[in-house]
């Protein structure tokens, strides 16, 4: 009886197989075309992902050098097309043929819904309602909340031990957080300290997208059974239920608060403006909520960290960037017109986006055939495909010495060399960082005033630092930095600097 039931499994598997490979010929023809690693029937490539996390960005580096720009892998029966070509990634992710997030983004949905950042069928009027709040108006009005915060944050460094070393992430971590509570929250300073398990939300944050991404990259985590198994379907239902909690506190204050006030439509945050356009549950509004609450705290902290980071590691550009900072702005608060001022600032900061990208991988799912590769390659409808922004981002092709610290290759000159599409820290089309406006002047403004207030010193090479992904890409061992207070009088005078 055993061996007849084998033999039934077996004969089962093999005609599903001979089925699949008839209905999907069209596919796997044009998948042929495409240069990759051999599959084995069923699982694919999917043994290419037995490994940990932290060794993800190694290996798909190795399988880009092997097989050059265009790669296929299968995971299961679903084909995944990595795409490294500038050019194609621009015309990929402006077309309305690749306009939906990819099938891995289904492991989002348990944390925060099928919305604007897990691309279900709202995103894109959920997207429509937000985006005010994140405009460039809204932004200068949210100007005050920013160097106010980042006040706070130069006068906690400044009082750090000067022979200590610390990660600077968790710092900066609690002014970004404030910022975002009291701007696109809508939260006055007094309530958001109140919030529900903000501090553990705030240090969960990155388990929680860990989870998410091994989900995505390790598929016996996508077996019911051995999800249990392991612990990580109890580890999400913890996530879910401080997530809720959290977000249903916020929008709760907010619903209170309209009933006797209204904000001016310029200053509006994003849960006011989800709750008076009355087209959203209230679950889409509180799963909106912590999307948009923790990819702006969360990813804005990442990269002003990154900056710091930097500034520490090359005491050269720190100087030139105090020296353009005191000169342009001073000791007053920062302005629109300053931040567009503070050249050498902002080549730190799109170095810091390159090295440490805020997508590691970007998927989309392909919905109608499309040409690249000037006509060589036709991706086939169903197909997931796959943007690695971070290998873009260090393609010796379009960057020299690409695992160097190097902001001078943001230099005008450097700039005109390049291919404009080798540089996509914000992603592309309908589907781009909506934040992108709101975060740059935030990590600016907080870079500006740390700078101003403290000396930094970074521990680490300047070349090959260590990384790992997780959604995003940071620095493995935490962004390590000394401070100490700037001394100041000297410097004034010698400049002719006036103190405030």
């Amino acid at each position: 009886m055993y061996f007849l039931l084998t033999l039934v499994a077996a004969a089962s598997s093999l005609l599903y197989w001979v089925y699949w490979r008839w209905t999907n010929r069209r596919l796997l023809e044009l998948a042929s075309s495409i240069p990759g690693p051999p599959a084995y029937p069923f699982i694919g490539n999917a043994t290419i992902f037995l490994f940990n996390t932290k060794d993800q960005l190694n290996k798909i580096a190795k399988m880009f050098d092997e097989y050059g720009e265009y790669c296929r892998f299968w995971l299961g029966p679903e084909l995944n097309i990595t795409v490294k070509n500038p050019a194609d990634i621009r015309l990929l992710l402006t077309s309305n043929k690749v306009n939906h997030k990819g099938p891995q983004y289904k492991f989002m949905i348990p944390f925060i819904g099928g919305g604007i950042l897990s691309g279900g069928p709202t995103w894109r009027n959920h997207r429509k309602i937000a985006t005010p709040s994140y405009n460039k108006k809204s932004v200068q009005i949210f100007a005050d909340i920013f160097n106010a915060e980042a006040e706070v944050l130069a006068n906690t460094l400044s009082k750090k031990n000067p022979g200590d070393t610390f990660n600077i992430f968790y710092d900066v971590l609690n002014s970004t957080t404030a910022a975002v509570c009291q701007t696109l929250m809508g939260l006055s300073k007094e309530e958001y300290k109140d919030l529900k398990n903000l501090r553990e939300v705030m240090l969960q944050t990155q388990r929680m997208y860990d989870l998410i991404f091994k989900q995505m990259t390790q598929w016996w985590l996508q077996i019911p059974f051995i999800y249990w198994l392991t612990g990580t379907r109890k580890r999400q239902l913890y996530y879910q239920k401080l997530v809720d909690e959290f977000s249903s506190d916020i929008v709760a204050r907010r619903h209170k608060a309209l009933e006797t006030t209204r904000v001016h439509e310029d200053a509006m945050g994003i849960v006011d403006r989800y709750i008076l356009s009355g087209e959203l549950t209230e679950e889409e509004i509180k799963q909106e909520t912590f999307t948009l609450f923790t990819t702006s705290q969360e990813a804005a902290a990442k990269i002003t960290s990154g900056v710091l980071l930097f500034l520490g590691l090359l005491p050269d550009w720190q100087k030139q960037v105090y020296d353009e900072v005191m000169q342009v702005v001073g000791y007053g608060p920062v302005t629109e017109q300053h931040l567009k001022e503070l050249h050498y600032l902002d080549m730190v900061y799109k170095e810091t986006l390159r090295y440490f990208s805020i997508a590691g991988l970007i998927q989309r799912t392909v919905e109608e055939e499309v040409t690249i590769n000037d006509g060589k390659i036709t991706l086939p409808a169903g197909t997931s495909l796959v943007i690695p922004i971070h290998e873009l981002h260090r393609d010796p092709k379009h960057w020299e010495d690409p695992l160097r610290v190097m902001p001078e290759r943001f230099l005008p000159e450097n700039v005109k060399k390049r291919d404009p599409n080798a540089f996509v820290p914000f992603s592309l089309g309908a589907m781009d960082c909506l934040g992108r406006v709101f975060a740059t002047a935030l990590i600016k403004t907080l870079v500006v005033h740390t700078i101003r207030k403290v000396h930094i010193t970074s521990e680490g090479p300047t070349s090959n630092l260590e990384l790992e992904i997780a959604i995003s890409v940071k620095a493995a061992k935490g962004y390590n930095v000394r401070v100490k207070p700037r001394e100041t009088n000297g410097y004034h005078k010698a400049n002719g600097i006036k103190q405030h």
